[in-house]
């Protein structure tokens, strides 16, 4: 065997690796599906960009990573969503603590399984009642 062969060899088994990690129920369901609809691209697509991106150790550490970080993009989008850029970045008529609160408890009810649309409808009602007060 020519040492080109053994560089072949084992990139072939890195892809069957990878493949199997990527292939699998959890992998799927938990990541795979929900980030290529989001991004609007085939999973097929998704799983060739994380084939070719990370390593083995990247791609078995990514499930955990994946599922932690739900609760700070959930977080992070509903600043956006709540305008709080606007009450509390820009008009400073909600102060950073107050602003927090209000987005950990919708990242926290759509962790736990509320919808998130439901989540800010229900935040915008309670943002409005507190700025009332």
């Amino acid at each position: 065997m020519k040492n080109n062969d053994l560089g072949t060899n084992d990139e072939s088994l890195m892809e069957i690796l990878k493949g199997r990690i990527l292939n699998s129920y959890r992998w799927q369901e938990d990541i795979i599906k929900p980030f290529s609809e989001e991004m609007n691209i085939s999973t097929e697509t998704l799983e060739k960009i994380l084939m070719k991106r990370l390593d083995m150790s990247s791609l078995e550490a990514l499930h955990p990573r994946f599922e932690q970080s739900k609760y700070q993009c959930i977080f992070d989008k509903a600043h956006s969503d709540l305008k709080i850029c606007w009450l509390s970045d820009i008009m400073d008529i909600l102060s950073e603590d107050e602003a927090n609160a209000i987005k950990s408890k919708i990242a926290k009810e759509v962790v736990e399984g509320k919808s998130y649309e439901d989540a800010i409808t229900d935040g915008k009602k309670e943002l409005i009642e507190y700025l009332m007060r």
